[in-house]
């Protein structure tokens, strides 16, 4: 199954999303208001791994390695895959794209779930998904509420020194 969303941040440049999505405190963020636990995250460059647990009539573990990491000062693409998934999933993608928009950056989150039971399909994928599905608004909330709080040297960022 795919789901695919767009959010658009007007105003926001590209190279400030980009070193949200490097920091912890923003994953710590899109999770606060929901039953979600972060149990390790280091970052997201390639083969960095990162482990969850959620409640959903018990708690469930989620660990997913990242994989094509690609980043410029106005675009950043990588992919969470799934190691270790809850609720008889075979297989979890998730793409998260940032690009230059207009006077602004768009930031796509694209999920791909792999699940074989036709009726746990339709149960589990709206449980699966609404953490990014609320992402429409907790984008929204950080990038215009929080704006300039948590950004990071840009210079440090682009020379790869440790963030």
């Amino acid at each position: 199954m795919l789901f695919e969303q767009k959010v658009i941040l007007k105003g926001i440049d590209p190279l400030d999303v980009i070193r949200s999505f490097h920091d912890r405190r923003f994953v710590e963020f899109l999770t606060a208001l929901q039953p979600v636990k972060i149990q390790s995250w280091v970052g997201i460059n390639n083969n960095m791994k990162a482990s969850f647990s959620f409640w959903f009539l018990g708690w469930r573990q989620i660990e997913v390695e990242h994989k094509n990491y690609k980043v410029s000062k106005n675009h950043l693409h990588f992919e969470d895959r799934g190691l270790v998934l809850p609720f008889g999933l075979s297989s979890w993608r998730h793409h998260h794209i940032i690009e230059k928009h207009n006077n602004g950056t768009t930031i796509t989150d694209k999920v791909e779930m792999g699940i074989q039971s036709l009726w746990l399909r339709y149960l589990i994928f709206p449980i699966m998904l609404f953490p990014i599905f609320i992402r429409r608004l907790t984008y929204r909330f950080w990038f215009y509420l929080m704006e300039g709080k948590t950004w990071i040297s840009s210079k440090r960022f682009l020379t790869n020194e440790k963030i």
